[in-house]
């Protein structure tokens, strides 16, 4: 049995790089790209989390295929999975949720109101939450990943 001494430990200087790795693959891409990346980050995060449901509490993942995001937390919160992980994974399905049904509806409404009365650098409303929910999103996986590699469930 480990000590506490013998525990990893992941600092917050740990998290920020972690999750600065995660979002160079954003850079540069244009706002329907990076929305299509964080779908499928999310997407990517929502299997991993399955495998977790499977491994761990037994789960038969062909059942869990159809699941969605939310549905996948419900389940790991009823097996009171780390609170501290679960508060992050509840605000990141909101997010996706948002992201998958609203944002676009919202930029699209957007710039039809506005039309071409845009500046040309102009950094709107939806870009903003997309770029804010995709650090979430990558802080997310980032600490699921570390989590997993250090057996850090219990």
């Amino acid at each position: 049995m480990k000590s506490k001494e013998e525990d990893p430990f992941l600092s917050e200087d740990d998290i920020r790089k972690g999750t600065s790795k995660g979002l160079e693959k954003y850079k540069n891409l244009s706002f329907m790209e990076r929305y299509a990346m964080y779908m499928g980050v999310s997407q990517i995060l929502e299997l991993g989390l399955k495998y977790l449901l499977a491994t761990k509490f037994g789960y038969d993942y062909i059942k869990m295929q159809k699941w969605t995001l939310g549905r996948t937390y419900v389940e790991l919160e009823k097996n009171m999975l780390r609170p501290d992980f679960l508060r992050l994974l509840k605000n990141t399905v909101e997010n996706r949720n948002y992201i998958a049904h609203e944002i676009i509806a919202s930029k699209m409404f957007y710039h039809e109101i506005l039309g071409n009365n845009l500046p040309k650098d102009h950094y709107d409303k939806e870009s903003r939450r997309l770029d804010k929910f995709t650090i979430e999103l990558e802080e997310l996986v980032f600490l699921f990943e570390w989590t997993n590699l250090n057996d850090g469930w219990d």
